[in-house]
């Protein structure tokens, strides 16, 4: 009996040992490595939802809670077979022994050491973590829950969340976890940004009897300083706080029940610290410093949205840019609707208003963006800058195909396409790129404009629409490395046989329009029709033709434009440069045949298109102008200008005339539709701020102008110097226009040097100084008054004009003084054989008086009584004309009593006298 109860003991104990031994080969030995590693790969796979690869050992410490230790852990991706998602060294677990006796698997209190994780995504959209479901692209906002449907299954994914991706997350989310050594790599090749975390600690801690998670971490971020804490309680208010280098993180929110659909809502608040390593942390170019600051409310349920959110930013030179907004859908992009707006210059000290294009400066911009990244309209698009305002409204569609990172550093807006007018035919279809978003450089747009001329034409009448054809037109922008560039634009009209346009456009530089290359062609073929197509006034000036080309080529600039309008041909030519000093112009303009009547035509004609522009700016009272109407209309024209100001108020002629060299030369050969008017050449010159207009020499009939006109736009920029003289007008001619009954005949001349405020043409005359001379010589006049005036009545009933019934002049000479208004003359004299009047006095048309003295006398008799003088005085728009009965005498000089034998025609006689 004892020797079997010894001998069972003894089987029992062997067995015992066996199976510890069994037990610790199984758990221990090298021998059965392998298989360890299997049911741990087996098991953890299962936990964790992912495929998990164990390189090294794995050890177990039994106990209660059992202590198992894994090394050389591998997570492999699934779509980036050459990449594992993660790595670690060491992973130690404590595995509940009870709890596994009641088949409940549960680990806890886990270690790691040595982490090194990849989430990673290709340019194609393809991640490192999920399997696959490349980053979805934002759907249309017409896109339907069948598009859908049929989107996520080509996908491979689903609608039911997103195992593969939160496996992980939802296996440690109820543990204890400390992680040492951690390194986590984020890498996105679609976005460009990639974050490289080295963390020295990392704690997931259950507290509260497993009711609450607390998080903590420190290390760096892209070599920034970073640490993290958060506090979770389960279906409780949670709270997050981060430190990126001087960034700081809030993100706190409240978890929704289930009965109200789970997810929960947060506020975010960021503060960016100095902007410009904030900038670094994210891996962009340092280009901006300042600050700024993020506030969103967010809701995460179905999907990811923003319900409100504002931003500022401010920067170290005083701009500022905030947007505000909401988005429906983060992740999709959907749902967007974003207001910005941007001052690009310290508060209250905007620039200077520009004077030129070389000073003009953007100053401010809004923009409000509606849609989502696929598919989004600007509702509002206005640029202000230090000259005008441009204003645009309802630009779209539009999409963005990505927002990234470029490998130097820059933020680029990629795959950017926009349209303007009706989405199944837009008139306007652009597509390009910024590759420097936040200095706004770099950008390319190419594009295209088709539609009806009523898209530059928006007031023309709706009988005409299809007789003014189409426009079409191609276009190339770019500032690429440096200014705005225009690279191409042309543009031709089509289905027309009113008129006809061919532009050629480029312009390498923009704001100072170097590189400019323009050439024109605009042929119309009755204006009266043109016009009247355009609401006008229709102006009877037949068939017009206009060809310009010009050139600026660094320092050269060259013009020719070609003018025709009905039998008339003009020419303008100019050459320039326009170095850092003076610039230097010359040019003419020349015409073979002129008709005054075609200008005059061209004229009314330029005025009544001139009141296109005029009338629409009557009505711009909004702020904005459209650059589309509602999208049932059929077409979209063009945006005007507001009325602050212009493009083209920043031509300054004044401004180029003080600081050029400029010589143009005019020559017009044959001029006709004016009576008399024969030809007309002159030169226009400027130097050294001195602007020399002349001389002017025009023909008409038998008589001709020859006039100079002066300014000093330095000393004296608002007087004009006028000078010059005029002969061989016929008297005759000139009583008649006035309506004087009396045949005369004459040739008059005349020579003048005037001065006056340019203010205005009544401000010239009103402010008028200097001198001018009237004189006439072999010449007659059909009556004989003036003899009877100055012989007496007994003489002249046996004169010899009397007889003959006109009185010959042998000259008249009329000096006068002009001062602000007054003009005065001592000595104006008329002179026949026998007669010399004499007149002297002032009028002042300013103050509306005359005040004049005649004494008509034989000639050569000063001392003789003069018959018949006359006085007229009073107001100038109502004189009194008086005669003096009994006559009147002169006092000779004292000595002075005869006349000398060489007598001087038309110098008064009294002064003669010796």
């Amino acid at each position: 009996m004892r020797t079997w109860l010894f001998r069972t003991i003894g089987i029992v104990v062997l067995l015992v040992f066996a199976t510890i031994t069994l037990v610790w080969l199984l758990l221990a030995a090298p021998l059965f490595s392998e298989m360890r590693r299997d049911l741990v790969e087996k098991v953890l796979s299962e936990q964790i939802g992912q495929p998990i690869v164990v390189n090294d050992d794995v050890s177990v410490a039994l106990g209660r809670i059992t202590h198992i230790y894994v090394g050389g852990v591998v997570i492999p991706s699934q779509t980036m077979p050459e990449t594992s998602l993660a790595e670690l060294n060491l992973l130690e677990l404590e595995l509940d022994v009870a709890a596994l006796a009641n088949r409940r698997l549960h680990f806890d209190n886990l270690v790691v050491d040595g982490l090194q994780a990849n989430f990673l995504t290709a340019a194609d959209g393809t991640t490192s973590w999920r399997i696959g479901r490349p980053t979805p692209k934002a759907e249309p906002e017409n896109a339907t829950e069948e598009d859908n449907q049929e989107a996520i299954a080509e996908t491979g994914g689903s609608n039911e969340g997103d195992p593969e991706g939160s496996g992980i997350l939802s296996f440690l989310s109820d543990k204890n976890v400390a992680f040492t050594s951690i390194g986590l790599n984020i890498d996105d090749q679609t976005s460009g940004f990639s974050f490289v975390f080295d963390l020295q600690s990392l704690a997931l801690e259950q507290v509260d009897e497993g009711q609450r998670t607390k998080v903590s971490g420190s290390g760096s971020v892209n070599s920034q300083s970073f640490e993290i804490e958060g506090d979770y309680p389960h279906s409780a208010p949670f709270t997050t706080r981060a430190n990126f280098g001087e960034m700081t993180v809030s993100y706190d929110g409240k978890p929704f029940s289930e009965s109200e659909g789970g997810g929960y809502r947060a506020i975010l608040q960021m503060d960016t610290g100095e902007f410009g390593d904030f900038l670094e942390v994210i891996g962009l170019e340092r280009v901006l410093e300042g600050n700024g600051q993020l506030q969103a409310e967010l809701v995460s349920q179905d999907a990811l949205k923003i319900e409100t959110f504002t931003t500022t930013v401010n920067l170290e030179d005083g701009q500022q840019l905030t947007a505000e907004g909401s988005i429906e859908d983060f992740y999709t992009a959907r749902g967007v609707d974003l207001l910005f707006d941007a001052r690009l210059y310290p508060e209250g000290q905007p620039p200077n208003a520009a004077k030129s294009f070389q000073e003009l400066k953007f100053t401010a911009f809004e923009m409000h963006m509606v849609g989502s990244l696929a598919s989004f309209e600007f509702e509002k698009l206005l640029f202000q800058t230090n000259a005008f305002d441009q204003g645009l409204d309802v630009i779209g569609p539009a999409s963005i195909e990505r927002i990234r990172r470029m490998p130097d550093g820059r933020l680029a807006m990629l795959g950017i396409a926009l349209q303007a007018g009706p989405i199944e035919d837009p008139i306007l279809k652009a597509d390009g790129e910024i590759l420097d978003l936040l200095q706004l450089q770099d950008v390319t747009f190419d594009g295209t404009l088709n539609g009806p001329a009523k898209l530059i034409l928006p007031n023309m009448d709706e009988d005409f629409v299809d007789q003014l054809g189409g426009i079409n037109a191609d276009f190339s922008l770019s500032n690429e490395g440096g200014p705005v560039s225009l690279n191409r634009f042309n543009a031709t009209t089509y289905g027309t046989d009113l008129w006809a346009l061919d532009l050629a456009l480029s312009v390498s530089e923009l704001k100072g329009l170097s590189g400019l290359d323009f050439d024109v062609e605009l042929d119309v073929s009755d204006g009266a029709s043109f016009l009247t197509a355009l609401k006008l006034q229709p102006v009877e000036i037949g068939a017009l033709a206009v060809d310009a080309v010009t050139s600026k080529q660094g320092e050269d600039f060259t013009a020719s434009i070609e003018f025709e309008a009905g039998s008339s041909h003009l020419l303008a030519a100019l050459d320039a440069k326009f170095p850092e000093g003076a610039s230097v112009i010359r040019g003419n303009v020349a015409s073979k045949r002129l008709d005054l009547n075609d200008l005059k035509n061209l004229t009314a004609t330029l005025d009544q298109l001139k009141s296109l522009v005029g009338d629409a700016s009557k009505d711009l009272e909004a702020d904005v102008q459209p650059l589309v109407l509602p999208k049932e209309t059929n077409v979209q024209p063009l945006v005007l200008p507001k009325e602050k100001g212009k493009p083209a108020d920043l031509l300054d002629v004044r401004r180029v005339l003080r600081e050029a060299d400029v010589e143009v030369q005019i020559d017009f050969k044959e001029i006709v539709g004016q009576q008399g008017v024969t030809s007309v050449s002159s030169q226009l010159s400027a130097k050294e701020g001195t602007v020399d207009f002349g001389p002017l020499k025009m023909t008409y009939g038998g008589g001709n102008f020859s006039l100079r006109a002066v300014m000093n736009l330095i000393d004296s920029p608002d007087w004009l110097s006028l000078s010059g003289s005029t002969s061989g007008w016929e008297f005759g001619e000139i009583l008649e226009e006035l309506g004087i009954g009396i045949d005369a005949y004459g040739r008059l001349s005349g020579e003048f040097n005037v001065s006056g405020s340019t203010a205005s043409g009544k401000a010239f005359v009103n402010s008028m100084r200097g001198n001018a001379s009237l004189s006439m010589s072999q010449g007659y006049v059909s009556t004989s008054l003036l003899e009877l005036a100055g012989l007496g009545i007994f003489p002249w009933l046996f004169s010899e004009e009397l007889r003959q019934g006109y009185t010959d002049i042998t000259c008249v000479v009329a000096p006068i003084n002009i001062e602000a208004g007054r003009v005065s003359s001592d000595s104006i004299v008329v002179e026949t054989g026998s007669v010399q009047l004499v007149a002297k006095g002032q009028v002042d048309w300013v103050k509306d008086t005359i005040g004049i003295r005649a004494e008509p006398r034989r000639v050569g008799k000063p001392l003789s009584r003069s018959a018949w003088p006359f006085d007229v005085t009073g107001q100038l728009s109502s004189p009194n004309f008086k005669l003096d009965v009994g006559g009147s005498r002169n006092k000779a000089p004292e000595g002075a009593d005869a006349m000398p034998a060489n007598r001087q025609p038309c110098v008064p006689d009294i002064t003669q006298l010796q």
